[in-house]
C-alpha cells in the first residue's frame, strides 16, 4: 500500500485525476497503435545497407541482400531498445504521458535522401549518424536554454509550419504506394516516371540506369529494384498488392469504428496470411533468400547483436554541402515534430499556457534530444514523440506513468525479433499510407484564402514527394515564402503598398436587419388569432 502511494505521489496520479490501471490502460492503446513502427522502421532503415559494403556481385547481389537482410534484425533490436530508453525517460522525468520512437519521414530522409538507396546517397551511414548525434545536441542546447519559442516565431514561416506535417505525409504514403517499402500499386515508367503497377515478379523490367558502359555492353547494366510493368503487362495481377490494398483498407474501416489496434489487427492479418508457403503471397518463397528468411523466423524469440550498428560515428566524412542540409533538415524536421506534437497532446489534457507553454516543458522537449543521442550511439535515425500518444490520453492517460508502460512493452520486444523482421513490406505498407492521410489534418490551419500563404504550402507539400526529398521540400516552401515576404516588405516601405502576406482579420458588419425577439412573435400570434 505504501508503494503504491509513493507511485501516486511520485507520478502526481491523484492530482491530475487517474489511476494506475486507467494509465495501464492507456499505454495499451497507445503501444498497440504506434507499435507498427518496430516492423516499418527496421524495413526503411535496411533500405539505407547500413554498414553493408558492396561485394563482387554489387549492391544487388544476393550477397548485399543478405547483409541487409542481418542488418534489418539488428535495426529491430536497436529500435525497440532506444525507443523504451526514451519512453522511460520521459515518464521519469517529464511525467508526460508521452511515448516516443523513430520519427516517421525523418526515418524515410535518413534512408532515402541522406544515406541513399542502397547507400547510393551522397552521405556514407557512419557520416549519417554523427549528423545524427550533432542533431541531438544541438536540440539539447536549444531544450535547455528555451531558445525553442524564439526560433518557431522568427526562423519558419507560419504557412511551411502548418504544411510540413502534410507534406511528410504525402511522402511516408508515397513510399506506402511502392514496391520496396509498400504495397507496389505504384511502379516505374520509361514516360511518365510512375504509373499504375500491381505486377508479379515474372512480369516486372526492372530500370537501368544507361550510363556508357551498360549501352556498350547490355551484360554490364546494373539493375534496379526500381521496376515497370508496362512492357509484359500484368497489372493489378500480383496476389501481393491485392492483400495490401485489402489490409489498408481493413485499418481504416477499424480506424473509422475508433478501434485503437487497428494498425496491429491489419499489419498481422496480412503478415499472417503471408508466412504460408508455397502461396501467391508468401513472405517466403523457396529460393535462398526466402529459406534463409524461414530459418530465421522460426527461432521466433532471439536477441540479436547490435555490433554492426552501434557506435558506427564517422566525423572523418562530415563535411561537404550535401551533410550539412542533411543536418539542418534533421534538426527542423525533429524540432516540428516534437514540438507540434507536444503542444497538441498536452493541449488536450488541458496543460498549455496561453503563452504555449506546459508542465515540465524543458524536461519533455530534453528528453526528445537525449533519445536522439541514443539513437545515433545505436545506429538509427533520430527519435521524436508520437501522435499516437493521443489515443492513451483519450482513454485517460494523464501521467508518465503511461509511458513507462510502454517502455516496458518495447522492452519485451527486443526478444522477438525473428517474428517483427519477418513482417512483408506489403503488410506495413498500408499503415504508412493512412498515418500519412492523417498527418495532412495539418492544412487545415493554413489561410488558403491568401495566396502567398496558399502558394507557399503547396508548393512544401508537392515538392517533398515528387522529389523524394523533405529537405527540398522545406527548401521551396521557405524560398517561396521569403521571395513573396521580400517583394511584399519592400513595396511596403517604398510605395506604402499593403503587405499580402500579413494576414488582416476583417470584421464583416453584419447587414441584415435585426431578427424580432420572442415577444415579438408573440404579439404577432396574438394578433392572428384575434
Amino acid at each position: 500500500m505504501a508503494f503504491k502511494q509513493k507511485i501516486d505521489d511520485y507520478f502526481k496520479l491523484t492530482e491530475r485525476g487517474t489511476t494506475i490501471s486507467t494509465e495501464f490502460t492507456g499505454a495499451v492503446a497507445t503501444f498497440l497503435t504506434m507499435a507498427y513502427i518496430l516492423a516499418v522502421n527496421p524495413r526503411i532503415l535496411a533500405d539505407s545497407g547500413g554498414p553493408c559494403e558492396y561485394g563482387d556481385g554489387g549492391p544487388f547481389s544476393d550477397e548485399y541482400v543478405q547483409c541487409q537482410e542481418e542488418t534489418k534484425r539488428q535495426f529491430v533490436i536497436a529500435t525497440a531498445l532506444t525507443s523504451a530508453i526514451a519512453c522511460l525517460i520521459m515518464g521519469l522525468w517529464a511525467n508526460l504521458p508521452i511515448a516516443l520512437s523513430c520519427g516517421m519521414g525523418m526515418n524515410a530522409f535518413f534512408t532515402y535522401n541522406v544515406v541513399g538507396f542502397k547507400g547510393f546517397g551522397n552521405v556514407t551511414y557512419g557520416a549519417a549518424l554523427s549528423a545524427v548525434l550533432i542533431e541531438g545536441i544541438v536540440f539539447f542546447v536549444i531544450a535547455v536554454t528555451g531558445l525553442r519559442f524564439y526560433i518557431i516565431k522568427t526562423f519558419i514561416p507560419e504557412p511551411v509550419r502548418d504544411a510540413t506535417p502534410a507534406a511528410i505525409g504525402a511522402f511516408l504514403a508515397h513510399l506506402g504506394l511502392q514496391t520496396a517499402e509498400g504495397i507496389g500499386l505504384v511502379v516505374a515508367d520509361v514516360a511518365t516516371a510512375v504509373t499504375l503497377g500491381g505486377c508479379p515478379e515474372d512480369l516486372r523490367i526492372p530500370m537501368v540506369a544507361l550510363d556508357d558502359r551498360c549501352y556498350a555492353n547490355g551484360a554490364d547494366c546494373v539493375l534496379s529494384d526500381s521496376y515497370t510493368c508496362d512492357g509484359l503487362n500484368g497489372q493489378m495481377e500480383s496476389g501481393t498488392v491485392w492483400i495490401g490494398i485489402f489490409g489498408t483498407v481493413l485499418m481504416t474501416t477499424l480506424l473509422a469504428y475508433k478501434f485503437r489496434s487497428a494498425f496491429i489487427i491489419g499489419i498481422g492479418f496480412v503478415t499472417v496470411v503471408s508466412w504460408f508457403r508455397g502461396t501467391a503471397v508468401t513472405y517466403f518463397p523457396y529460393t535462398d533468400i526466402g529459406n534463409d528468411r524461414f530459418e530465421y523466423f522460426k527461432k521466433v524469440v532471439s536477441v540479436e547483436s547490435m555490433s554492426s550498428i552501434t557506435a558506427k560515428w564517422d566525423f572523418s566524412e562530415a563535411s561537404g554541402s550535401d551533410y550539412v542540409i542533411s543536418l539542418i533538415t534533421l534538426l527542423y524536421v525533429d524540432f516540428l515534430d516534437t514540438s507540434g506534437t507536444l503542444i497538441a497532446i498536452v493541449g488536450s489534457m488541458n496543460l498549455v499556457d496561453e503563452q504555449g507553454d506546459f508542465p515540465n516543458s524543458r524536461a519533455a522537449f530534453t528528453t526528445d534530444a537525449i533519445s536522439t543521442i541514443f539513437a545515433s550511439l545505436f545506429g538509427i535515425s533520430p527519435i521524436t514523440s508520437y501522435i499516437e500518444s493521443a489515443a492513451g490520453v483519450e482513454v485517460g492517460s494523464r501521467t508518465g506513468l503511461t509511458a513507462v508502460f510502454v517502455a516496458f512493452f518495447f522492452f519485451l520486444s527486443i526478444f522477438f525479433a525473428p517474428i517483427l523482421s519477418s513482417i512483408p513490406a506489403w503488410a506495413t505498407g498500408g499503415s504508412l499510407i493512412i498515418v500519412g492521410a492523417l498527418m495532412c489534418r495539418s492544412l487545415t490551419k493554413v489561410h488558403w484564402e491568401n495566396p502567398a500563404h496558399a502558394v507557399t504550402a503547396f508548393v512544401t507539400v508537392i515538392v517533398m514527394p515528387l522529389t523524394y526529398s523533405i529537405a527540398y521540400g522545406l527548401i521551396g516552401g521557405i524560398m517561396t515564402w521569403f521571395f513573396v515576404k521580400g517583394v511584399g516588405f519592400t513595396l511596403n516601405k517604398v510605395f506604402g503598398i499593403a503587405d499580402p502576406t500579413i494576414i488582416v482579420e476583417e470584421k464583416t458588419e453584419d447587414v441584415m436587419e435585426e431578427a424580432p425577439a420572442k415577444e415579438d412573435f408573440k404579439e404577432d400570434a396574438a394578433d392572428s388569432e384575434a
